[in-house]
């Protein structure tokens, strides 16, 4: 295979790799082999193959850590090194020769900072992270060498970084305001989950009090169980639901008002088992929400983007977990909707004179075509509809098939890679390790 580069019709490199593999204890795929064949070229690897005009192309992913993995080894070297990293500045210093993305914390008994890795390249003027670029070499990185594969990087004082902020929560959320997220992260916005952590945290330390290391723990294991969707975004959808005449939908609306100032959490605080689920407190609002939200979604963005671009824009982000009918799992609130509905239902109030619009607004409201009428009479149909969805539709299956409801749909489950396994236990959403650290004094380096 050849391709145009610079004017030139250069070959692709042909590299092959064979992969054999044999049963272990935890799987028992019979021994066999395989060879991969796969095209390089000064971009990348090829990883599919079109057409564009009629005409055949290939596509490449460019990745600017390509060929340079060891290089992270001399910003490790020096974070192990006490007598290099002697405060927050040196902290930040070392980790910016750390060439992929990554978010660092430090603290010391006097100093928090953080500091973003990753060697960011400098794209051409008039190319869009949202489309392929065209690899004939007008459109490469800037400063793109391909025999050395490098690049102009985003220079170390551009990237995100703190020394000494108030607080720092760090929870796969974006790094700093106006700072884009990669290409292919289309969930980033207005609602987040470390939303759930900072809120405790700023409760915690408001008036200008200092935060126990009880307190801090506190704030993560509240944040573990609550509901993204009751936090951040019920108080929202409420105002724009207005006031139904249904009595069944005034309940419904009851049973979610509590449940979201108890919290918005996915717990049973009278559980006593680690391995038996339990009985979710508010277990019927619960059941509600999460019957109603693929429902809202439609019904908010259907009629303007139609099936076909719903469920376009639905490939590239779920409407996120828990979704009814798939197989349990444990929501992690992370990617999903949530920024979308509160952008565009803040617009939506903000055009009705209602509350203010948010900071960058989409091209048009989607909710009612901008009808605060249509809007409302939609979600409230949306929720009507939803309350016909019994639990066996949303959790009855896989695991849950004989206990269909949240808090076995939620259980924390294991995919077992060893011949020892972790069964399954009630909703945590946090990551595999977390630890307090607390530094009471600075030892001579």
């Amino acid at each position: 295979f050849h391709y145009l580069y610079k004017g030139q019709c250069l070959a692709m490199e042909k590299l092959e790799k064979t992969n054999a593999w044999t049963p272990n204890a935890s799987d028992k795929t019979p021994a066999g082999s395989e060879k991969l064949t796969v095209y390089r070229t000064v971009h990348g690897i090829v990883y599919a193959r079109g057409t564009v005009k009629g005409k055949k192309v290939a596509f490449a992913s460019a990745r600017s850590t390509y060929f340079h993995e060891a290089d992270s080894a001399i910003g490790f070297s020096q974070l192990n090194e006490p007598g290099f990293v002697t405060g927050p500045a040196q902290f930040e210093q070392a980790v910016s020769r750390i060439n992929f993305t990554f978010n660092w914390s430090y603290v010391d008994a006097n100093n928090i900072a953080y500091y973003l890795s990753g060697a960011y390249p400098q794209r051409a003027p008039k190319t869009s992270p949202d489309f392929p670029i065209l690899g004939t070499g007008e459109f490469d990185w800037q400063g793109f060498e391909p025999k050395l594969h490098t690049e102009n990087v985003l220079p170390f004082e551009a990237h995100p970084n703190a020394i000494n902020p108030d607080l720092l929560v760090s929870w796969n959320n974006k790094q700093a305001p106006q700072w884009s997220a990669a290409d292919d992260n289309y969930a980033y916005g207005s609602i987040y989950r470390m939303q759930l952590i900072r809120n405790h945290i700023e409760a915690d330390i408001a008036g200008g009090r200092m935060m126990g290391t009880a307190e801090l723990v506190s704030a993560m294991d509240e944040a573990a169980t609550e509901d993204i969707r009751a936090v951040q975004l019920w108080p929202l959808v409420k105002q724009v639901l207005g006031t139904p005449s249904s009595p069944q939908l005034q309940e419904a609306i009851a049973q979610l008002d509590s449940w979201a100032a108890g919290g918005g959490h996915r717990r049973d605080l009278t559980n006593k088992s680690n391995s038996s689920p339990g009985s979710y407190q508010h277990n019927e609002a619960i059941t509600i929400m999460d019957a109603w939200w693929p429902k809202l979604l439609e019904a908010e963005f259907g009629q303007v983007l139609g099936g076909s671009g719903l469920g376009a824009v639905q490939s590239m982000l779920g409407f996120g977990a828990p979704y009814p009918g798939s197989e349990p799992a444990a929501p992690d609130f992370a990617d999903g909707w949530y920024g979308y509905v509160s952008k565009d239902l803040r617009d939506l109030l903000a055009a009705n004179h209602l509350g203010a619009a948010p900071s960058a607004r989409y091209s048009r409201i989607y909710c009612g075509g901008g009808s605060l009428t249509a809007c409302r009479q939609a979600l409230q149909n949306s929720l009507q509809q939803a309350l016909s969805v019994t639990p066996a539709q949303i959790y009855g299956h896989g695991a849950c098939e004989e206990n269909a409801q949240a808090s076995c749909f939620d259980m924390n489950r294991w995919t077992v890679a060893s011949g020892v396994s972790v069964p399954p236990f009630p909703f945590q959403n946090r990551p595999t390790f977390q630890q307090v650290v607390e530094l009471t004094q600075t030892l001579p380096r």
